[in-house]
């Protein structure tokens, strides 16, 4: 009787495991797509919110119902943001802690 040990590769040779895909919503995009421009969306907000403060603060003439519409916009993507990220993290710790 011969003692061969058997590489990994050939135990998992024939498992019907595949590699994952990557899924795309009905408009083409990736979750990575998705989150991706829903940051850089949430990056133009904020300067936009950023320099009409600094107009502001330099004597521009802007009104004030257009600025505070551009803080609160600024204030109501953030805390989406932080939301989506807390969500994020709760969904990855759920899957670390998972036992299999």
């Amino acid at each position: 009787m011969e003692n061969k040990i058997t590489g990994i590769p050939d135990l998992f040779a024939n498992n019907s495991l595949e590699k994952p895909q990557k899924q795309k919503n009905s408009q083409g995009e990736t979750f990575f797509d998705v989150l991706s421009n829903f940051l850089n969306y949430t990056n133009d907000v904020q300067q936009t919110a950023e320099a009409t403060k600094k107009a502001i603060l330099e004597g521009a003439d802007i009104p004030l119902h257009d600025a505070v519409v551009q803080f609160d916009k600024a204030g109501v993507v953030l805390n989406l943001l932080v939301q989506v990220r807390n969500k994020l993290l709760d969904a990855y710790q759920t899957l670390i802690n998972t036992q299999v």
